[in-house]
């Protein structure tokens, strides 16, 4: 995703390993080590005290996360969180929103059929996984690394669904469109580790996708229609706010099985329906057959990024999209220079697509036979 987003910017953080200097100071990033740690000491903590997500009472749930982020922040990063009064105000801070995030997260599978298998499923303890080893050639393999935060399935006759699960303390949306250019790509790799893994696990069974999630952990302040509502509406919008994003399979089966309560508009997963009983424009679905080209895709993707990797290609080329682009949020800026008003012929443009344009340039670049062997106009985006 780096590669895809700047080849300069990878090659200063991958290739000669430039990091900015530490400060002792707690930020955004920090936080979501601290949600990720906590969150997975808090499964472990259910599972020795006899609970499981679906049962937990709030009062325990709420004694676990304390006793966790208590225990995790006074290790972390020399004890920052103990170093103000700001910091350990952050304590509170964090608190809350875990607490928010373990009842939301209890809410939501209490609302389907599914039930959490693995928690941070490492790639290093299953390297022998196609999805994470990729032939770039017959000399050359690339190995990604990473863990998948959450994986649940539900099984049903001679069928096994997945729903894998990415927390993120931004905001972050699936988009297909980030997904065709190259930049965003982790999703679908946790799926097709977490099928590859349960098709292992059981080879007697078909093993289908049913959704790759993104998972907002916060606590977020909500506005409802009313001037004065009541706890129970507060609540209800709240946990509307906190709705997963992604992508989830089309299947009537599978969306009741995540969602057994869905009429018109899920509370847990991105899925509505219009009057005549199809699917929104807004819905995130896909087939099974849109999966498996998706799949596909990233997978050519992956190779065509690693391949020019290693073909040491360092080009100052950072992309720029609508309202977002490569250089904004970049640390490297100091190091490059770079000014768009006078490098502006080395910026890519990438066309604004919707996710149904973004799905068919997909399946395009996979039916010509040519793999991704695309031709980027540098101002007028892919042709």
């Amino acid at each position: 995703e780096k590669f895809a987003s700047c080849a300069y910017a990878h090659f200063l953080q991958y290739g000669l390993s430039l990091e900015e200097r530490d400060k002792y100071s707690f930020e955004r990033v920090d936080m979501g080590n601290v949600f990720h740690a906590v969150l997975e000491s808090f499964s472990d903590r259910l599972a020795e005290e006899g609970y499981t997500w679906f049962d937990f009472p709030k009062e325990a749930g709420e004694r676990i996360v304390a006793e966790c982020l208590e225990s995790y922040a006074v290790s972390y990063g020399e004890t920052i969180l103990y170093s103000s009064k700001r910091n350990e105000y952050m304590i509170t801070r964090m608190r809350r929103i875990l607490n928010r995030t373990v009842q939301t997260l209890q809410y939501q599978l209490q609302k389907g059929a599914f039930t959490p298998e693995n928690f941070e499923l490492s790639f290093q303890m299953t390297s022998d996984l196609d999805a994470v080893n990729i032939a770039l050639s017959k000399e050359e393999r690339l190995q990604l690394i990473g863990r998948i935060d959450r994986v649940d399935t539900c099984r049903k006759e001679d069928k096994l669904y997945v729903k894998v699960i990415d927390y993120k303390s931004g905001n972050r949306k699936f988009d297909l469109a980030a997904l065709y250019y190259g930049l965003q790509l982790q999703l679908v790799v946790y799926m097709n580790a977490a099928l590859e893994v349960q098709k292992k696990k059981n080879p007697d069974t078909r093993v289908i996708p049913a959704a790759m999630l993104y998972y907002h952990v916060n606590d977020p302040l909500t506005e409802t229609d009313k001037g004065s509502p009541d706890i129970a509406e507060i609540e209800a919008a709240i946990l509307d706010e906190l709705k997963m994003t992604g992508m989830v399979s089309d299947d009537e089966e599978v969306i009741r099985l995540l969602d057994k309560d869905f009429e018109t508009k899920s509370t847990v997963i991105p899925v509505a329906r219009k009057k005549d009983g199809s699917f929104t424009q807004a819905s995130a679905v896909l087939s099974d057959r849109d999966f498996e080209t998706v799949s596909d895709f990233v997978n050519h993707k992956i190779k065509e990024l690693g391949t020019s990797i290693l073909d040491g290609d360092i080009g100052l080329n950072p992309y720029e999209q609508k309202d977002t682009d490569a250089c904004t949020y970049c640390a490297y800026k100091s190091v490059c220079g770079f000014d768009k008003k006078l490098g502006s012929g080395l910026v890519r443009h990438l066309d604004d697509l919707n996710q149904e344009d973004a799905m068919e340039r997909i399946r395009q670049s996979l039916g010509t036979g040519e793999g991704m062997d695309e031709t980027e106009n540098k101002n007028g985006g892919v042709q």
